[in-house]
């Protein structure tokens, strides 16, 4: 379903939503449409970080090694990264009430296969089985979301909408690592099993909530899916994103390593080249021709450089350099988040107010304000105890601010200015950009902290017998996320020096942690610059009468233009996001 198919004056799209969606004959607002949908993307939110930090529970619980647990853990985000190209023409295809449906129910079942996994051979082949089924519901259920957002939101609070979206199931993922230490204690079956009644929730809701979407099936797309597109794009992420997960634990110059991300360029390449020439591609790739969409893209990509890895690299500095238990170092994580949601409001009403050029501007301070803040906070550590702890929390919060403030804005600029594309492949487009930006940040801010975690580890503690081999091992452990303490690699060493040695170890690793944020300010700065490229655009009181018959019959941007004074493009998506 094409996103000018949408923009006609009496169809079931932007013009209707303005007046409440109907449901069986009830007048539903959109909080209370939104309510299903973030309960079901929550889901998958929490699952992100209560599985992770879940690791060695899981791990212990049913015998596996390390190398078992870890693709258990990353099975979920190569099959949602895979799958999200075809769900986003898919949902177009058959409904994005029917698509979202699937998608719980599909999350829903492979939570409860993980919690009954069998403690016997087949243990990490079902697990990884059951966790590829929640990949595929997440795929399932993201671009459909934002899908009946975009379709049901009225005009002039569609912005906010999707801010209140992205805050609340972003923040949802600091719920993970409190609810993991709890649920744990138990057993690690719950940290999957309380899905089940979150995904029967959200399934009632969505059922009930949702307006049927029979009259926004796009037939065409339903009958011509671009099979070879979907292969090639699964494939491709799958060759990319494996390298990334796993170069820090084999080697970046490992020929497996080197070899597939060299097979991932190429199918890339032709991946890119079968949907030029398709007529009915799985993802339109024509999109990046319009250079806002892609400077947005870009935001969006680094953004999620950075918004995946600091929820690790607050954990792991909260639990080894403060010494703190997992659910009190998720509460930096929850700093992070409360950040976050607040600026993510006030960003979303910025961009209804002055564009999406003005919105990077504000965020690249915030975050550069907000990193190097951290960076500086993180290392004044001395015997496990930060020295301005205020501080630290207050620039975690700013950094979230940084982040929250252009995360919604820059999708939705995306959706807006992908003239002839849908609102599912965009979204599975955003998702993917989002799921390579989070491996490629862990892969490249995990290299910095572990080659600075060593040398300081090295420089402190070859007076106690520690050799560079084993202080690069500490490291890779820790960096690798295979664990977060420290301690059981130095088990060997004499007890009546083990305070003297953690501390020692603790400090080396605020100050690596301390580099990484430092890294992750630098995200600032490109978000300014970004906001220096982006084109300006005409601030006019009126759109020529015929600019909405040339969108509506695939009419390009600058055909628009060509008919009168040149216009704001989201003017003419009728969308209210004010002027660049």
């Amino acid at each position: 379903m094409s996103i000018n198919n949408l923009t006609r004056p009496g169809d079931a799209g932007y013009a209707s939503a303005s007046q409440g969606a109907l449901i069986r004959g009830k007048r539903r607002s959109m909080p209370l449409i939104l309510l299903g949908l973030i309960v079901a993307v929550s889901m998958s939110s929490i699952d992100q970080t209560i599985v992770s930090l879940s690791y060695s529970a899981i791990q212990s619980g049913l015998g596996l090694d390390s190398a078992g647990v870890a693709w258990i853990v990353n099975s979920y985000l190569l099959a949602a990264a895979a799958f999200f190209p075809l769900a986003g023409r898919l949902s177009d295809a058959i409904g994005y009430k029917r698509m979202m449906l699937l998608g719980i129910v599909a999350f829903g079942a492979g939570s409860l296969l993980c919690g009954l996994g069998p403690q016997s051979g087949i243990a990490l082949t079902w697990m990884i089985a059951s966790r590829v089924i929640q990949g595929i519901g997440l795929a399932c259920m993201f671009p459909s979301a934002v899908g009946i957002i975009f379709t049901y939101s009225p005009v002039e609070k569609r912005a906010k909408s999707m801010a209140l979206f992205f805050a609340i199931t972003g923040a949802m993922t600091s719920v993970g690592p409190i609810a993991g230490s709890y649920l744990i204690t138990f057993s690690w079956r719950y940290v999957f099993f309380i899905n089940v009644p979150l995904a029967v929730a959200a399934l009632l809701l969505t059922a009930w909530l949702t307006p049927g979407d029979d009259v926004l099936v796009d037939n065409r797309t339903k009958s011509h899916l671009d099979w070879p597109g979907a292969i090639l794009a699964a494939l491709a992420m799958i060759a990319l994103i494996v390298p990334l997960q796993q170069g820090a634990s084999v080697g970046w110059t490992d020929l497996r390593i080197i070899g597939s991300l060299i097979i991932s360029v190429g199918l890339i390449i032709t991946f890119v080249a079968v949907e030029l020439r398709s007529t009915h591609p799985i993802m339109n790739v024509n999109v990046f021709r319009n250079l806002r969409f892609s400077l947005s893209a870009l935001a969006s990509l680094i953004a999620s450089v950075v918004f995946i890895p600091v929820m690790f690299f607050l954990s792991v500095y909260g639990q080894l350099s403060l010494n703190l238990s997992v659910a009190n170092a998720s509460l930096l994580i929850l700093y992070f988040f409360i950040g976050f949601m607040i600026a993510a409001q006030l960003g979303a009403k910025r961009f209804g107010r002055r564009g999406i050029r003005s919105v990077f501007i504000v965020s690249g301070i915030l975050t550069i304000i907000g990193f190097s803040g951290i960076a500086s906070a993180v290392t004044a550590v001395q015997s496990g105890v930060p020295v301005r702890a205020g501080s630290l929390n207050v620039m975690i919060g700013l950094a979230g601010a940084g982040v929250g403030y252009m995360f919604s804005p820059a999708a939705t600029d995306m959706v807006n200015r992908a003239i002839n594309a849908s609102y599912g492949e965009v979204t599975a487009l955003s998702q993917l950009l989002k799921n390579f930006g989070g491996a490629l940040g862990m892969a490249v801010l995990s290299a910095v902290s572990s080659s600075m975690f060593a040398d300081k580890l090295f420089s402190g503690l070859h007076g106690y017998g520690v050799s560079r081999s084993d202080a690069q091992n500490i490291a890779n452990s820790v960096g690798s996320g295979s664990g977060s303490h420290s301690s059981s690699q130095l088990s060997s060493l004499p007890e009546q020096i083990q305070t003297q040695i953690m501390n020692i170890v603790r400090a080396s690793y605020a100050t690596a942690a301390g580099r990484v944020f430092t890294v992750m300010a630098c995200a600032g700065v490109l978000f300014i610059i970004i906001a220096l490229l982006y084109p300006r655009e005409s601030n006019v009181e009126d759109v020529p009468e015929n600019v909405e018959d040339l969108v509506i019959n695939g009419g390009s941007l600058q055909d628009a233009a060509d008919t009168g004074n040149a216009t704001d493009t989201g003017n003419i998506m009728s969308t209210q996001h004010g002027r660049g």
